[in-house]
């Protein structure tokens, strides 16, 4: 501000008046960037302030190390001080010289580029004057001024002004330090009022997201509003959100940005995600194309990258990142700054807990869904076990009158000629009565468990001893059998007595499903260390039949009679550590899948200081075959 021009004890109190207006609205909280731009270089072409006939704004592109041109203005008419800034605030961007204007913003000048008086201005953060360079853009005035805008860690730009005549060197030095200092103070309220307000919409951010974590039951939506919220509060141009999967690798949950290019982005970005990740620790790229990690094709479409784990307590559960923020202004730059990266760390942590609380929630509902399982089981095996209870009654009662028939029949066919005609009637009721006597021991057996008889027997051996002693069956009913015994069993500890009645009753149990001409599979293999035996019938299932219910001692069988072997035939699996499944797949109705085990079978054979520890339950570690 010129001597001339300073307030005077003489002056009117609505001159002074005027004068604090127009100052005042320099230091409006609701201004614009570019509204206090345009309002300085009214103040800066003003007779009460520097008096430049026209005045040039270069703002510092910290990104590019250079000056971008930015706004240049015309001395007005005579209006006021106040009215002058205030007029600056409502004019066009373009100011009131849009020819210059447009001259000057495809201007792009180095600190080298510039002048000596203009240099030394920027260099030393002041004031400089010097002559008239006749360079364009200000190559019209007779003497130039420049002012350093900014502090000297945080520098905005300059301005360069010219005067169309040679004036009083001391007195314009005077009123440039004077616009100088009011054009830093109104920079600096207007970076502060700025950064609060990122604050308060960075809080914004923080506060809504996490409503979205204990409102939104949705992970996906939830991911949604995550990108959604990080790009927003960082200014960023786009966001990625990668989920780990079980076996560590990172795949992309959710992007925002651009509709075209987000998803080809945010696979791009995942090695640095993953680096980031198994860093445990944010990356920061400020230059995309410097960096390894990326593709060529990805760099050049990224320029700041910021990357930050998702990790709730000790468990990596993902990645999150931004890039490209958006900056509104020259001087603003494209790198996020330490602000953004605590942003992103605090919607990270959000995210990560609320990962980890649905990763909780989904193993509580397993868990749910598992107890509600065992006590269906339970409730059948209570069934199962009364139907036991009844069914090994009912055999012990039933057995005393079959050997009364079967022994009374025998008296009665050896009193009999050879010749006559009742003596193969006798022979099958005989025949009939011995089965039924054995069918009945066996639940007796099984609810009275004998000690172990056990060898060393190869379970190949034992279904080929089983399917001789169903061979007459199996011609008399024209079944095709299917055979397939895998030679590198190894030999097993058996109980051989009762396991060759469980292969029997097995395929047995097949073979009266199967109908004539049918076909039975039968099928021995190694999986892992288990020993899987198959047996397969390709009979019509019934509809509504339940395969559970095989097991049930005396379940009836669309009129077939009795499955009571079936039942030992689990217990005895199960006393060998294995375990008894049924299903049915494709043309195959019924399949019985018995599996034992080799190490555990294998460990049972040393003595007993040199056996392991035993473990659990081995039947939960058998596949399903």
């Amino acid at each position: 501000m010129s001597a001339s021009h300073l307030p005077s004890p003489g002056r009117s109190r609505a001159s002074r008046r005027a004068r604090f207006l127009g100052v005042a609205r320099l230091f409006d909280v609701d201004l614009e960037c570019n509204a206090l731009e345009r309002m300085l270089l009214a103040a800066a072409t003003h007779s009460s302030g520097p008096g430049f006939v026209r005045a040039h704004l270069l703002a510092w592109n910290p990104d590019r190390g250079a000056f971008d041109g930015r706004l240049s203005w015309a001395a007005g008419s005579n209006e006021s001080w106040e009215q002058a800034i205030a007029q600056a605030r409502q004019l066009a961007s373009e100011g009131t010289d849009p020819h210059a204007t447009q001259q000057l913003r495809a201007l792009r000048l180095s600190p080298d580029e510039l002048e000596e008086s203009v240099a030394r201005a920027w260099t030393l953060r002041r004031c400089e004057l010097g002559p008239g360079s006749g360079r364009v853009p200000w190559n019209e005035g007779a003497a130039i001024g420049a002012v350093a805008l900014g502090e000297r860690n945080h520098p905005f730009g300059l301005i360069v002004g010219e005067w169309a005549s040679a004036g009083d060197d001391d007195e314009r030095r005077l009123a440039l330090e004077a616009f100088r200092r009011l054009s830093n103070a109104a920079l600096t309220v207007h970076a502060e009022v700025e950064r609060a307000r990122q604050r308060a919409d960075r809080a914004r951010a923080l506060s809504s997201f996490a409503h979205e974590t204990v409102s939104s039951v949705n992970l996906a939506e939830l991911g949604n509003a995550l990108v959604r919220t990080a790009a927003e509060a960082t200014a960023a141009r786009g966001a990625v959100l990668w989920r780990a999967e079980e076996d560590g690798a990172l795949e992309v949950s959710s992007s925002f940005g651009p509709a075209g290019v987000r998803d080809r982005l945010g696979g791009g970005l995942t090695p640095l995600a993953t680096r980031c990740l198994a860093h445990g620790r944010p990356t920061i790229i400020e230059r995309a194309f410097e960096a390894e990690a990326l593709e060529p094709e990805i760099a050049v479409q990224v320029s700041t990258v910021l990357v930050v784990p998702l990790v709730a307590y000790g468990r990596k559960l993902g990645a999150l990142a931004i890039y490209d923020r958006l900056a509104q202004h020259p001087n603003d730059g494209m790198a996020f700054d330490a602000e953004d990266l605590e942003t992103l760390v605090g919607l990270a942590d959000q995210c990560a807990l609320a990962f980890e609380q649905a990763r909780g929630d989904d193993a509580r509902r397993t868990l749910e869904q598992a107890r509600r399982d065992l006590a269906r089981q339970l409730m059948r095996s209570e069934r199962q076990a009364a139907a036991g209870e009844t069914s090994t009654r009912a055999a012990h009662q039933a057995r005393n009158p079959l050997a009364a028939i079967g022994a009374f029949a025998r008296r009665v066919h050896r009193s009999l000629p050879d010749d006559d005609p009742n003596r193969e009637y006798l022979e099958v009721v005989i025949r009939e009565a011995d089965r039924l006597v054995r069918a009945l021991a066996e639940p007796m057996e099984a609810a009275t468990p004998e000690s172990p008889r056990l060898r060393v027997e190869s379970v190949n051996a034992l279904l080929q001893e089983s399917l001789q002693q169903v061979g007459e069956r199996l011609v008399r009913r024209r079944v095709r059998l299917l055979k397939k015994l895998s030679p590198d069993l190894p030999p097993l500890l058996l109980d051989t007595q009762r396991m060759g009645r469980v292969l029997t009753n097995v395929i047995g149990h097949a073979l009266e499903r199967v109908n004539p001409g049918g076909r039975i599979r039968v099928e021995s293999r190694r999986v892992q260390q288990f020993v899987v035996i198959e047996v397969a019938s390709d009979g019509l299932a019934q509809p509504g039949e339940m395969l559970s219910e095989l097991f049930v001692p005396f379940a009836t069988n669309g009129g077939e009679g009795a499955d009571v072997g079936l039942a030992m035939a689990r217990q005895v699996v199960w006393q060998h550590g294995g375990e008894v499944r049924v299903r049915s797949e494709a043309e195959w109705s019924l399949i019985f899948t018995l599996t034992l085990p080799v190490r555990a079978n294998e460990e049972r054979r040393r003595p007993g200081a040199e056996r392991r520890v035993v473990r659990g339950d081995r039947r939960h570690h058998a596949p399903s075959g």
